[in-house]
């Protein structure tokens, strides 16, 4: 079984962001933000939105391998739309966090969005 993050399992396209971001449910925790909307491919599909306020180039992209990874070990089922969004309180911590700690809250993240999505 291949468990690698294809091309096809990316938000690319400016619309489709802008459809969750219009359109999609929001779920929260202390440190990220999520944003959903159900989608029509039969797959589940990760965007992910960093700003620059968050901190230089290779604190950005160490988050976005952190929320790629995540996504890819949970193995959301659902035919959904995700977007992750770092919240202002993580920018301090995240330095210093390590891959696990980050990855267990954004797994609980998602197991909600799971449960949430069930209901929509």
């Amino acid at each position: 079984m291949n468990f690698s993050f294809d091309s096809k399992r990316r938000i690319k396209k400016s619309r489709d962001f802008q459809k969750i971001f219009s359109n999609g449910k929001v779920i929260t925790n202390d440190w990220l933000v999520c944003r959903y909307v159900k989608n029509d491919l039969g797959y589940a599909r990760l965007g992910i939105v960093v700003s620059r306020k968050f901190g230089k180039a290779h604190i950005r992209n160490r988050f976005k391998r952190y929320v790629r990874e995540t996504f890819r070990i949970t193995h959301i089922e659902e035919s959904v739309d995700v977007l992750v969004l770092p919240k202002r309180e993580l920018k301090d911590v995240f330095k210093e966090m390590s891959f696990d700690s980050f990855s267990k809250k954004l797994r609980l993240l998602l197991m909600g969005l799971k449960e949430n999505f069930g209901e929509s």
